[in-house]
């Protein structure tokens, strides 16, 4: 078997397990959270105030970023898909880049500033919830009446932990090729980064519980339907770059409800068993 014809059998099954995983997340309604993320981040200002605090540098990041990835990437890309795409390569190595230059935008503002923000909004969403003792596993959470959760959050009291934006980075540039295979190889492409990007949108959760490597790779495993479907979602959003960046921020509301989601069937299930 040629190298050509093992990479389409690799291809072929991971297509057959997506289809297999695709039925869970259908049934987990997990890829709406996304979607009740940005309604839930629009509806409530005070969850917005992070963001305008970091939206200056990110636009500036992202304009450097698109324009040195079209000027330096573009044509070559054009002449790699032109031997399997043909006339229309013209077009996909736009779509590449774009999917690209957001990925890259995303990663580097993380790694600068968006982290911090995004685990004030992640936490005050649970604040607002009604998980102030979820929080206070990992942060002070300050008493009072007041309806605005940002200003209920204290001091951190535990660093937050992820992926790294450069194990990140070589995990996409591992997965880039795949884009060559038409249709297909898109998909999948897609797909692959959608089941990274899932739970990282619940590292802060996982860490509010306590869970250690193990139970974390578990916890994953038993949903692995609505963490494919939640980062599906998340992954197509994010092709759209600039915006992106509020994307990680909304994607994050939709995170925090979810993890809501998660804690009130965990207590529904408690009282039934009892």
């Amino acid at each position: 078997m040629s190298t050509s014809d093992r990479v389409k059998t690799i291809v072929a099954k991971e297509a057959h397990q997506v289809i297999e995983v695709s039925k869970d997340a259908a049934a987990s309604g997990a890829y709406a959270f996304p979607i009740l993320g940005a309604y839930h981040f629009l509806r409530h200002p005070s969850l917005q105030r992070p963001l305008w605090r970091k939206l200056l540098p990110t636009i500036a990041l992202s304009a450097t970023v698109i324009t040195a990835m079209f000027f330096i990437t573009y044509i070559p890309q054009v002449a790699l898909l032109a031997f399997v795409d043909g006339p229309i390569a013209v077009v996909n190595a736009a779509m590449l880049v774009l999917s690209e230059s957001s990925t890259l935008i995303l990663l580097l503002s993380k790694w600068w500033w968006i982290d911090d923000a995004t685990i004030e909004v992640f936490d005050a969403v649970l604040v607002q919830q009604n998980q102030q003792a979820l929080v206070a596993a990992g942060r002070e959470v300050k008493a009072g009446s007041t309806g605005d959760p940002i200003q209920k959050l204290g001091k951190r009291l535990k660093k937050p932990f992820g992926d790294s934006p450069i194990k990140a980075l070589v995990r996409y540039l591992a997965l880039l090729p795949l884009n060559f295979i038409p249709v297909v190889g898109t998909v999948v492409f897609l797909v692959l980064n959608a089941r990274n990007v899932g739970p990282a949108f619940h590292s802060r959760y996982f860490q509010l519980k306590g869970f250690s490597d193990t139970e974390r790779t578990d916890f994953v495993k038993r949903n692995q339907g609505g963490y494919m479907g939640f980062g599906l979602v998340c992954v197509i959003l994010n092709l759209l770059p600039i915006v992106n960046i509020v994307l990680a921020f909304t994607h994050t509301v939709g995170a925090a409800l979810w993890a809501v989601s998660l804690e009130q069937a965990e207590t529904d299930k408690g009282k039934k068993v009892e």
